[in-house]
């Protein structure tokens, strides 16, 4: 069976920002894949402005595509409640099962700066909850990029993996890229079974 096309949808944290998108990891997961991985990354969009722009994008979309959605932060910075982010969210799962795609939610890096990194963590809560609760997002697969780049007590992002408070080094990025891969890898065998 031919492996489906993924698109990423996100902010400038799928993009690359401040490398670009030869450093995203996107492109680390493509190349480990050998498959097309279409980043749609936008700096500094919002999971509103990607619930709009997924309007433009999915009557593009082959059916049985991946549909990558990773946000929250820029939703942090301007301090949007994490009902909206959550309600963005669903309207998003909801466009990809009617373009009859596969979702993927990509939960988000942590924030280095306060009060926006404290934020983040409550969208985190608010996601996991809802995907252990709400019938729209229960079965949604998911991968942690948060837990990839956070430290040990697991609500901050290592220095190491850092190059500001919210944007991932080249390091980052391939922690990123590899948490993608390995995720892939196990949906691919769960497929295979």
């Amino acid at each position: 069976m031919e492996q489906p096309m993924i698109f990423a949808l996100g902010d400038s944290l799928t993009w690359g920002y401040p490398e670009g998108p030869d450093y995203s990891w996107t492109t680390i997961l493509e190349e480990a894949l050998q498959c097309p991985v279409i980043n749609l990354g936008t700096n500094g969009a919002t999971t509103e402005d990607m619930r709009r722009e997924m309007i433009h994008i999915l009557p593009d979309v082959e059916p049985r595509s991946i549909v990558v959605i990773t946000g929250g932060a820029n939703d942090a910075f301007q301090l949007v409640p994490a009902e909206k982010v959550i309600r963005n969210y669903r309207d998003m799962l909801e466009r990809v099962r009617i373009a009859r795609c596969q979702a993927v939610i990509g939960l988000t890096i942590p924030i280095n700066e306060e009060p926006f990194g404290a934020r983040l963590l409550g969208y985190r809560q608010a996601m996991l909850t809802a995907l252990r609760e709400d019938p729209e997002f229960i079965g949604i697969p998911v991968i942690d990029f948060f837990a990839a780049l956070a430290v040990d007590d697991g609500w901050t992002m290592k220095p190491e993996y850092a190059v500001d408070s919210c944007h991932p080094s080249r390091e980052g990025y391939r922690k990123m890229g590899e948490a993608a891969v390995a995720f892939f890898r196990q949906e691919t065998k769960k497929d295979e079974q």
